[in-house]
């Protein structure tokens, strides 16, 4: 068997308001809404990168079109 199992990748809240560029605050809103997805390890909230991406690619786009 040469397949690898999909691991998912983790992050405080500071390294996704860091990579976002978005409040630590706007962080935990968007988990409170349940707009992202994360999980508690021992008294640490780790966030779910993936689940960050897919809120992001479900933003509407704004702006004139793009050049082929």
């Amino acid at each position: 068997m040469n397949e690898q199992a999909e691991v998912a990748e983790y992050a405080s809240s500071l390294q996704i308001a860091t990579r976002f560029g978005i409040s630590r605050a706007t962080v935990y809103r968007l988990l409170n809404d349940g707009k992202i997805e994360a999980v508690k390890v021992g008294g640490a909230t780790r966030f779910i990168v993936a689940s960050v991406e897919r809120y992001y690619a479900s933003l509407p786009r704004v702006g004139g079109s793009v050049a082929a």
